[in-house]
């Protein structure tokens, strides 16, 4: 195993590398750079410190690279374009894996096939012929904006009246247009009583301890926390230590729990749950109807790929989820993908965090975080000077 060197020149073939990267962007840049785009990653593991320093320092990443043999890298080329050149005629019925499951909402489902389905081979191609038939969705489009929103903006009943102004008044339009969708959605308030809930490696401890440092010094409040293994071995080490740290009072048995009140509200911490293991989602359904628990925050991290994120919740929908909680938020190369998933999902926004950390950035703010980050920079630049005035 070697650290990788300053000069391509120098990797051979056949050898293992090993690096350590902040992020999953980073790793592939710095692979492509030093070993080239055949490189092969072989494992991707999570390397941080130990107790508190977890939650003081971002986690690093430690990937494990294979240069291949120029014959392995050959027959890799060809491989890609046979699969290219035969992509057309394989059948399809499989593109709705992890979305089967009829515990989903109906128009989150719809939002998913409808992805799925832009982005085959032919419909693909229809689907970008319809953007460039105008200026404005066109450049939308060009930009990295999500196909899925782009034509639910198509479908809105005053599209007529906006497509064919300039730039900055289209983009206004479409800005008030999203901000009047969320705010016209359902709205649960959370109660005095919050579970996060998610798969592992999402961010769920993280987010939690980011919830009580402002519970305790933004909102005043003696929040505590309820340890819950329900059937999965659920360690406190570094969660506790934080506990301490900030003055909050963490349980193991439910029976300790003094009463629960609005000025000493309750969270519970569940261990991650496997996203191909229903059991262990009904199994937390029933803890959680046990302790009576309204509010289900599904912790998800946004950073993940679409189809990831649409079984998330389809998954969590098992268990009752009420609330969305999204993680990872300053590493979304393109954040209009989670527009139709908080649009269409049936779940109250709940929080953004930004960093792998609990130093990182937390608000409740969801729709001014999401509205900030829909238009690609380079879109200010062509007049959308007017959104400043919404």
């Amino acid at each position: 195993m070697q650290a990788i060197s300053e000069k391509t020149d120098e990797m051979k073939a056949g050898k293992r590398y090993k690096l350590i990267v902040r992020s999953a962007e980073e790793a592939v840049r710095i692979i492509r750079e030093k070993l080239g785009d055949h490189a092969k990653v072989l494992s991707v593991r999570q390397v941080g410190g130990e107790g508190l320093k977890r939650f003081i320092s971002s986690p690093k990443l430690e990937v494990i690279a294979e240069v291949p043999s120029p014959e392995i890298a050959e027959q890799k080329i060809s491989g890609e374009k046979l699969a290219s050149e035969d992509s057309t005629e394989h059948d399809t019925s499989g593109d709705n894996e992890g979305v089967k499951s009829s515990g989903i909402t109906q128009d989150a489902t719809e939002a998913y096939k409808e992805e799925k389905t832009n982005t085959k081979p032919d419909s693909g191609q229809n689907e970008i012929s319809s953007f460039d038939q105008n200026e404005t969705l066109s450049l939308l489009h060009k930009t990295g904006f999500d196909q899925t929103l782009l034509s639910d903006i198509q479908s809105w009943s005053n599209w007529n009246e906006f497509k064919d102004l300039p730039l900055a008044d289209a983009l206004k339009h479409i800005t008030v247009g999203l901000s009047d969708r969320y705010r016209s959605a359902t709205e649960l308030k959370a109660q005095n009583k919050i579970a996060l809930i998610g798969s592992p490696g999402v961010g769920k401890t993280t987010t939690l301890c980011k919830f009580l440092a402002h519970e305790v010094f933004m909102n005043k409040t003696c929040p505590m926390v309820l340890k819950v293994e329900s059937g999965v071995p659920n360690p406190d080490d570094a969660l506790r230590i934080f506990c301490e740290v900030v003055g909050v009072t963490l349980f193991r048995q439910a029976e300790s729990v003094p009463q629960v009140t609005n000025d000493s509200p309750l969270y519970l911490d569940f261990p991650g749950l496997s996203l191909t293991n229903l059991e262990d989602w009904t199994t937390t359904k029933s803890t959680l109807d046990d302790l009576e628990v309204e509010t289900r925050v599904l912790v998800v991290n946004g950073a993940y790929d679409k189809d990831i994120l649409y079984k998330n919740i389809n998954t969590a929908n098992h268990l009752g989820a009420t609330h969305l909680a999204i993680t990872h938020f300053d590493e979304i190369s393109n954040s209009t993908k989670l527009w139709p998933l908080i649009l269409r999902s049936n779940l109250t926004p709940l929080c953004i965090c930004n960093g792998q950390n609990v130093t990182g950035d937390f608000t409740t703010g969801v729709l001014n975080q999401m509205i900030s980050r829909t238009f690609p920079e380079e879109l200010y630049a062509k007049g959308f000077s007017s959104y400043q005035n919404l």
